[in-house]
């Protein structure tokens, strides 16, 4: 703490001020004194700024130069405070130190962009990833890594999940990419190797999708001929009728989980894209709601739709109506007789929601994160008896992320489930929103019939917009 010596230091300044200007009297010159007195303290003021100067421009290292009084409190505080410095700039830059040896040891790949999204450093793991060098410093990611999927990740505000890339800089191997955004814009990219893990992806992928293949064939043989046993089920007595049946209905189950599992292997192998149709929702919500009630039959329940957007979907019909299926079918299944299940299509500020609420029993709170999870079933008992193959949610989970969409489930119980799915606006064609390029040719072609140019008929409209324009 700095000692407060200005009451000292002005009392002793005017005393001495006061001492000359009395000696000076004595010996007639009074005022010639106190110049001298005031000159020499500028004097004495002038060499302890050099001195300090001279300190400071050294770096400030060494003791700093004596001094009494008010000066020798300055040179000490100073020193102090220079001396403070150096000890948290060297704890902070063993801080950095620690920081950067840390990240070295790490198996994942470190990269820090600025706001522009230029690299500023990496780690040695990242270096190997991507193979950079030092002319790479100071470039744009975005260059270094030109695969569509990764520019529409990079230029999202949120990053929930991580995406996987084939990596440019090795051929057949795969890179996992993490980023968070933080301060003013800058970037923390994470890689990771996942070329292990994508081979023995690709592994179970063709493993599910040849037992499918061949599981197939013989349920549908399986299933045909039973049938055609059943059609004679009046000669056969009831003993053997009652296992035809249930071996049927086993059967037919079965066949159920492979077109399932063929299913999920489609979505697996297919990749995202922003292509696609147009799909009018209210027609496809229509004919999802009469299939529903006729699936309901005695239970009858009260399905209602309601459109409260006149927005189109632009992806694929299939995959769409494959998880709207899933989702009303459940709650069919899952809802007691006389129950209310409600389909609703509606446009929000980011984009559209379609959701499914049903009156069912509800879901206890820490089922709902696996709910999407392959077979994961909340009552096995009673998912069994309804008949459901355990991959349902995950075939919706799948199908709306090869639309950038997500599965938002909601749910208390003896309160109901809310099921939504969350489009991003760029999936959405709003029709009800003007075309510019139509409306800049039916102008176009108004001021031809009229015989005006465009630009005199775009100069009258604005005259009449603003009458005091043309005056």
């Amino acid at each position: 703490m700095i000692r407060d010596l200005r009451r000292s230091h002005y009392r002793q300044l005017t005393l001495s001020l006061v001492g000359a200007a009395i000696l000076g009297a004595f010996f007639g010159y009074p005022w010639i004194f106190l110049a001298v007195s005031a000159i020499g303290y500028l004097i004495w003021i002038s060499y302890q700024q050099h001195r300090l100067i001279a300190w400071l421009i050294s770096g400030a290292r060494k003791t700093p130069p004596e001094a009494v009084g008010l000066w020798g409190v300055i040179f000490d505080h100073l020193y102090r405070v220079q001396r403070d410095h150096r000890k948290q700039v060297g704890n902070y830059r063993e801080v950095v130190q620690r920081m950067r040896s840390s990240t070295e040891a790490l198996a994942d790949g470190i990269m820090l962009l600025d706001d522009n999204g230029h690299i500023q450093w990496w780690n040695s793991a990242a270096r190997d990833l991507l193979n950079l060098r030092k002319e790479d410093s100071g470039q744009m990611l975005i260059n270094l890594l030109r695969e569509p999927k990764f520019i529409k990740f990079y230029r999202k505000n949120l990053h929930r999940e991580p995406i996987t890339l084939a990596n440019p800089a090795r051929l057949n191997s795969h890179i996992q990419v993490m980023m968070t955004v933080f301060g003013k814009g800058e970037r923390l990219i994470v890689l990771r190797d996942v070329t292990r893990l994508q081979q023995l992806e690709l592994m179970r992928q063709d493993f599910v999708a040849n037992a499918s293949h061949e599981l197939k064939t013989p349920l549908t043989v399986l299933k045909g001929h039973l049938e055609n046993i059943l059609s004679f089920a009046d000669n056969l007595s009831p003993p053997v009728t009652k296992a035809l049946h249930s071996m049927s209905n086993q059967t037919r189950r079965m066949n159920n989980l492979v077109t399932d599992l063929l299913m999920l292997t489609r979505l697996d192998a297919a990749t995202s894209s922003t292509e696609g149709q147009a799909i009018d929702v209210a027609p496809m919500l229509d004919q999802i709601q009469s299939d529903a009630l006729e699936l309901s039959g005695d239970n009858a329940h009260q399905i209602s739709v309601e459109c409260l957007s006149s927005c189109q979907l632009l992806g694929s019909p299939e995959l769409i109506r494959s998880a709207l299926n899933n989702l009303v079918f459940n709650a069919v299944h899952y809802s007691p007789a006389g129950s209310r299940i409600d389909i609703c299509w509606k446009k929000t500020a980011r984009g559209a929601v379609l959701s499914v609420a049903d009156q069912g029993r509800g879901i206890e709170q820490h089922h709902i994160p696996r709910l999407t999870e392959r077979f994961y079933r909340v009552d096995s008992g009673r998912s069994s008896e309804a008949g459901g193959t355990g991959l349902g949610l995950a075939i919706v989970k799948h199908a709306l992320q090869h639309h950038d969409a997500r599965l938002d489930i909601s749910s208390r119980s003896n309160r109901g489930s809310v099921f939504s799915c969350i489009f991003p606006e760029e999936r959405l064609i709003d029709l009800a929103a003007p075309d510019p390029d139509k409306i800049e040719t039916s102008e176009s072609s108004l001021a031809e019939d009229s015989g005006v140019s465009p630009a005199q008929a775009e100069t009258s409209a604005a005259e009449k917009a603003d009458p005091a324009q043309g005056t």
